[in-house]
């Protein structure tokens, strides 16, 4: 006997193996005991869910001899006859191949003679959708009165086609995708009768992927097995071309970071490795849709079909729910867009980009995202601010009431207070010229900044001895750790004249951090502390430069051109804050012991 089908071999045969439509089930049954059975029924739902099986269970338990119940005993010779397809009261049409008038016309001829050999002549019109809109104009008065021993059962995947007029002469019923938990149960019960060892790990990924329907869950299994080598969770994947959750686990974790290189890198790993890319846009946008739910609702049901219930929480914990919502939308969206596209590789780039990135996508959409990414790097310098890795040096207490501000400045009348994280711009400028009052309204230079909220300023340099002036410096790149411990000694100026060579070296052996550390400024030092400056607008190159390897790479870079021990911490100003630079003349006077001298003193205009 040539080899059966899983989905065959194990079609349920009784109302009671019906798996996952218990309020069809119910309804049919009640009707068979009662004898209140209607003259048409309409079956409607997805592919697999049980529809040609109903109807076929519903025939024989019309038609069987020896019904216990309402059971068929599948023993008699009708239910035996409609078991094996070879019954002349059960009649099967597919309305895909006979869909027009003159079948449909044959059809009404054919109704009139009685059973053959049960109390019934059953109909079974399978993809109804199909007829023409004649064939349904031809079937209307027949299926609204059809002879006593005459029942049609019209089933469709596509109900919205079916004329209304045919609709309301039916009784119609709508099966459901069949539960994963009732799936699962079902392919356990397969495999244990007929001696196959699965691991439910196994039965849960297939499952997921017969999206509701039983009989592309038992194909699936059946393809699996023909695989050979057990039904591991591996072999799965291989015959379905479907990502794995550790993948999709890594990939997560990349959006959740903001880093769309190394999301594009694992990309082309895959896309390396012959996978097919809509799937992976559909697993990937399943799998945040898995993690969506579990944010919302910790221990969601979602989140079990990937086996995974801690790494699920935590990594749900890494995504702003607004975020989250619109890469799901937006990877809906391209997998749809993918499939008639001539280059789907570029569509789930961009994706994965606008992604990781929420401030490049276009359109309203994207607001929510983009404004709950800013929320929660808001609240990430808060809680730097509070004494995280991304601290702020302590500021000074506030200056006493009519102290003043050293500089001479005057905040401007409306001026937007900015937080005590926000570097002050330093009191002289590149050219060693001291900062004059700010006009109002004139709009250059950062925002002013109250007195109160000002970090303290940087130590004053003890003057010089012009008659025992100190030794020339050493070399201007000590060896790493041989300059003072600390960074003791070390003055703003002195840090901002070799700022250019610490981000020369700094491109030339960390490139992938030198975009943003390249509109970076120191803007304060104390002792062996350091506050680098990055720009307001660029709040992701701070958190980038404040991951821990690139943190303890800076900190080494700083000890082998200044020397000593440095600690360094990251926070962002508003406005223009140009780099400080020790003034040439004082360089010079403390290298060779002079001193400047101005047109005012140098008494030349006396001799005129």
């Amino acid at each position: 006997m040539a080899y059966l089908a899983l989905y065959r071999e194990w079609r349920p045969q009784t109302f009671e193996k019906i798996t996952g439509q218990e309020h069809v089930t119910r309804t049919l049954r009640n009707a068979v005991e009662s004898g209140r059975i209607g003259h048409a029924y309409l079956f409607c739902g997805t592919r697999g869910t049980g529809k040609t099986t109903t109807a076929k269970v519903l025939a024989k338990a019309v038609n069987c001899t020896d019904r216990q119940g309402v059971e068929p005993c599948n023993r008699c010779a009708n239910c035996v006859s409609v078991n094996d397809g070879a019954s002349v009261d059960v009649i099967e049409v597919d309305a895909a191949s006979n869909r027009g008038i003159d079948e449909v016309r044959d059809l009404r001829e054919k109704i009139r003679y009685a059973p053959a050999t049960g109390r019934y002549r059953v109909y079974i019109v399978d993809e109804v959708h199909m007829l023409t809109n004649e064939a349904f104009n031809a079937l209307l008065k027949t299926l609204e009165e059809p002879p006593r021993h005459v029942i049609f059962i019209l089933a469709t995947t596509e109900p919205h086609k079916v004329p209304v007029t045919i609709l309301s002469r039916c009784q119609r019923f709508d099966f459901r995708r069949i539960g994963a938990a009732d799936i699962v149960e079902r392919l356990a019960e397969v495999a244990s009768a007929t001696g196959i060892a699965v691991a439910e790990e196994s039965l849960r990924l297939i499952a997921r992927a017969a999206e509701g329907s039983l009989r592309d869950a038992l194909s699936i299994l059946d393809k699996v097995l023909a695989y050979g080598g057990g039904v591991a969770a591996d072999d799965i994947h291989g015959v379905l071309g479907t990502a794995n959750a550790d993948l999709l686990g890594r990939m997560a974790q990349h959006i959740a970071a903001a880093d769309a290189g190394a999301a594009l890198l694992l990309l082309g790993e895959q896309a390396e490795a012959g996978k097919d890319l809509r799937l992976l846009a559909r697993d990937l946008a399943a799998f945040l849709r898995a993690l969506l739910l579990e944010k919302i609702s910790p221990g969601a049901a979602g989140g079990e079909m990937w086996d995974a219930p801690e790494r699920m929480a935590a990594l749900a914990g890494a995504f702003v729910t607004d975020h989250l919502s619109w890469t799901i939308e937006a990877l809906a969206g391209v997998e749809q867009a993918m499939k008639w596209s001539a280059l789907p590789g570029i569509l789930l780039e961009l994706a994965l980009v606008k992604a990781c990135r929420p401030e490049l996508a276009q359109g309203e959409a994207s607001l929510p995202a983009r404004v709950a990414l800013l929320e929660k790097q808001i609240e990430a310098l808060k809680q730097g601010c509070a004494g995280g890795e991304h601290a702020v040096p302590a500021a000074a207490p506030p200056r006493p009431a009519g102290s003043g501000d050293p500089a001479g400045r005057k905040p401007r009348a409306g001026a937007a207070p900015v937080s005590a994280t926000v570097p002050v711009v330093p009191e002289k400028t590149a050219d060693g010229k001291n900062v004059g009052p700010e006009k109002p309204g004139d709009g250059k230079g950062a925002a002013p900044v109250p007195v109160a909220a000002r970090p303290a300023a940087p130590p004053a340099e003890a003057p010089e001895n012009r008659e025992n002036p100190a030794p020339p410096p050493g070399p201007s790149r000590p060896a790493e750790g041989s300059g003072p411990a600390g960074g003791e000694g070390a003055s703003l100026e002195k840090i901002g004249s070799v700022w250019e060579q610490v981000i020369a070296l700094l491109r030339k052996e960390k490139p992938s951090l030198y975009p943003g550390f390249s509109r970076s400024v120191p803007c304060k030092v104390n002792g062996p502390r350091l506050a680098v400056a990055f720009p307001e607008d660029d709040v992701l190159a701070r958190e980038r430069a404040g991951q821990k390897a690139n943190k303890e790479y800076f900190e080494k870079l700083l000890g082998r051109v200044l020397g000593g021990a440095w600690v360094v911490s990251f926070t962002t100003f508003r406005g223009d804050l140009p780099a400080p630079a020790a003034k040439p003349a004082e360089e010079a006077g403390r290298i060779f012991g002079g001193e400047e001298i101005t047109e005012e003193d140098d008494g030349w205009n006396s001799l005129f």
